[in-house]
This record gives structure tokens, C-alpha cells and sequence, in this order.
């Protein structure tokens, strides 16, 4: 079987930060999960070079991405086209593959899996930019896919808009077409749930316990703050709703709108709602959540020693830092070409696109370079007048010193 997923709403979904669901598509430095880097050892299996020290076992991209930098790829064509609110930035596919498709002990495999993906992005978003990365650290190490696609159309620099609905039916069928080409077999999609009486009552635009308790718990995954099991079942709470567990599975109980109370498992609301789908979600929330909180930390500032007679210790303080800056610019510098060449890339489907891009990166490059010179001539101009400063204080210290009479002066002037 091949299939996006047991829960379509699981799997497809918006990210608020573009920046976020890269980080954690891509994984660099950062840790396997399930004993992930024993299994390899085990069998033998070692990740691509370049990927050595990433989650991800293959990457790929559509329109011209580098895996390794879309992050700043996606940042660019938002730019241009003045889409930079962090609202919604990207859709998440996640796409997986059963053990008996695509096997994760055989790595040709690995990038067969990437293909997929990368051939599922461009028919279903042709006109956006996608990254799309293969992992195997899940349970059983069956390969997945998280397909990252940026929302801003190339040609247009509109924003995606789909309806819920229509962007997992449009998934789901071109998702079987691959399936149906490689003579894989295809799942039926699971559906929510909903007993006879409660169609009717949907039909008639009457009250329904049953569609009231979704709503309910639909709000309360809204903020994607919402990212651990204690914080989501707070929220419940604040709906009006009680959650519990039984063995494997959810129980959620409220009072309905006619204060009557009414109990739920998860089997009876659809796997949207179940414990599997709901914890999955928090704990890639809370992924995500971490590397924002990276990304926004910023570096502590050491301030230069006034102590004059530390002089020579804080020229070369100053020689030291002063070092890191000319990499990072250098790294800058590296980072900007590589970005020229992308943007060559998609010179074919954007003509107007090469020229405003490589003047804007030039002019942010001699930035840089400035920025550089300028907080290095600063550094330099308060160190030098703190340095003026001192040897000012010590002069006056001796003046004063000098004019003070002494004690045996003073006796000798009073008689």
C-alpha cells in the first residue's frame, strides 16, 4: 500500500514558518530518532556524504531549489513579491511509503523515494518552489517524505489558497496515479465518521453533538503554539471539553448545547481525532517550536575592558573578534553567489525575476562589507576614547596629589 498517510490531516498541512518546517525537514545536527543511527550501523547503511550530519537520507527540490538553502531560496521570491508575514508560509506534505514498496534497507531506495516526492510536488504545485526530504527514523523505519512547498506562486507572487478539502483530495488522487503506475495497491481514504442520524441532522442544518465536539477540538489545535499533551488538553478544557485516556485511545466528554452531557471516543469522531494523529502533531509543533527558538536567539555581546593597563590584552580581544565577522561575511559572500545561480536557474519561467535579484544581492552584499568596516572603525573610535579618558583621570589623580600639603607642612604653618 501506498498512501500520504492513515490521517490525511495529519500529514497535510499549513506551517506558519517557512524557516521552522525546513529546520526540521533537513535535520542538520540534529539527532535520529528510534535508535535510528544504531539501525544503520546494524545494516550497514550510511547516509550520503553531504548528509552525514542530517535526519534527512535524500533530499530533492523543484524550480531550481538546493535542499541546503531553500530556507533563504523560499525567503527571496517572498521578498519580491512583498509576501514576507509569517502567516502560513508553506504547505507540509508528508508522503509515506509502505515496507514492502520501498525498502529502507536498500538505499537506492532512499532516493527513489525522493523522486516521488519531487515528481508528486511538480504535478501539484508547478508553479511554487518545493523541497522535499526522505526520512526513515519514524516507527519501523519506514521512508517518508516531508514535501515543503512555499506558497508564493513564481508567476503570479499570489499566495496558495486552497480549502482544506481540496488540497488533500487533489494529493490523494495524484498520490494514486504514482501508486497505480508503480503496481502498488491502493488504500481506500479514511473517512470521519459519522453515523445516519448524525448526516441528517448536517443535511438539515441542525444541531449535531458529534460535528460540535469536532469544532471544538479543531479550535483548540488552531494556535500552533498548542505543542504538548498538557497544553492541548488545557485548552480543551478552556472549550468546554474533558479529555482522557483509555489504554491507546482518546475519550473526550463535554456539555452539549442543550447542557446535556455527552462522552466520545476517538473511533466514534474519525482518526483526525485520535491519540496517534493528535500527539503526532504536538510533537512535530514542538520540533518546530525549538528551532525558532535557535534561530531567534541572539549572540551574547562581550563588552571591551576599560582598564588601561589591560591595553594590549584588548587589542588583541579586539584582533579575535574581529576574525569571525570576516568568515561569516565570507560565508555571506559564498551563500549570495549560490544564490545568483539558483535564481539563473529560474531565469527560463521568471525573466524579470534574474535582474532584480542580482542587484538586490549585490547591494545587500556591499551591506555587509560596510556594516563591517563601520562597526570596525566604532569598536576602534570608543577604544581609543575610553583610553583618553583614563590617562585623563590619572593626570588629574597626580595634580591633585601634587597640591595637597602634607601633614608635618600643616604643624610647621601653625606656629
Amino acid at each position: 500500500m501506498w498512501t500520504l498517510s492513515e490521517s490525511l490531516c495529519e500529514k497535510i498541512s499549513n506551517g506558519a514558518s517557512a524557516a521552522s518546517a525546513l529546520n526540521y525537514a533537513l535535520g542538520q545536527d540534529r539527532p535520529m530518532h528510534e535508535k535510528t543511527e544504531q539501525w544503520l550501523q546494524d545494516h550497514q547503511l550510511e547516509r550520503p556524504v553531504e548528509l552525514t550530519n542530517c535526519r534527512a537520507v535524500a533530499v530533492g527540490g523543484t524550480n531550481g531549489i538546493d535542499p541546503f538553502i531553500a530556507k533563504e531560496q523560499f525567503d527571496v521570491v517572498r521578498q519580491l513579491h512583498n509576501q514576507t508575514k509569517e502567516s502560513n508560509q508553506v504547505l507540509r506534505i508528508t508522503q509515506s511509503f509502505a515496507l514492502d514498496e520501498l525498502n529502507p534497507k536498500v538505499q537506492k531506495d532512499w532516493q527513489k523515494a525522493n523522486d516521488l516526492g519531487v515528481e508528486l510536488a511538480e504535478n501539484l504545485y508547478p508553479n511554487h518552489q518545493s523541497a522535499v526530504y526522505t526520512h526513515l527514523d519514524g516507527k519501523n523505519h519506514v521512508l517518508h517524505n516531508h514535501i515543503i512547498v512555499n506558497k508564493v506562486n513564481l508567476e503570479t507572487g499570489k499566495k496558495l489558497r486552497e480549502q482544506k478539502g481540496e488540497s488533500v483530495q487533489r494529493a490523494r488522487e495524484m498520490n494514486d496515479r504514482l501508486a497505480s503506475r508503480e503496481n502498488w495497491h491502493i488504500l481506500e481514504p479514511p473517512k470521519e465518521r459519522q453515523t445516519e442520524t448524525e448526516k441528517e441532522l448536517i443535511a438539515k442544518n441542525e444541531y449535531s453533538y458529534m460535528d460540535d465536539l469536532r469544532e471544538r477540538i479543531n479550535k483548540s489545535l488552531q494556535d500552533v503554539s498548542v505543542s504538548s499533551y498538557e497544553t492541548f488538553k488545557e485548552r480543551l478544557s478552556d472549550n468546554g471539553v474533558i479529555l482522557s485516556e483509555r489504554g491507546q485511545t482518546f475519550s473526550y466528554a463535554f456539555l452539549d448545547a442543550n447542557n446535556k452531557q455527552r462522552r466520545a471516543r476517538e473511533t466514534r469522531l474519525g482518526s483526525d481525532f485520535g491519540r496517534e494523529t493528535i500527539l503526532h502533531e504536538l510533537e512535530n509543533r514542538a520540533r518546530q517550536n525549538e528551532f525558532r527558538a535557535v534561530e531567534q536567539r541572539e549572540p551574547a555581546i562581550t563588552p571591551l575592558e576599560r582598564d588601561t593597563q589591560q591595553r594590549e590584552s584588548e587589542i588583541v580581544s579586539l584582533e579575535q573578534a574581529i576574525e569571525p565577522r570576516k568568515s561569516e561575511a565570507l560565508k555571506r559572500e559564498s551563500k549570495i553567489n549560490r544564490f545568483i545561480d539558483t535564481i539563473k536557474q529560474l531565469a527560463g519561467r521568471v525573466p524579470e525575476l534574474t535582474q532584480r535579484v542580482t542587484r538586490k544581492l549585490k547591494q545587500t552584499k556591499e551591506k555587509i562589507l560596510d556594516d563591517f568596516e563601520r562597526r570596525f572603525s566604532k569598536d576602534m573610535k570608543n577604544y581609543e576614547q575610553e583610553q583618553q579618558k583614563s590617562l585623563e583621570k590619572q593626570a588629574n589623580r597626580d595634580v591633585q596629589s601634587e597640591k595637597k600639603p602634607t601633614k608635618d607642612h600643616d604643624r610647621g604653618m601653625s606656629r
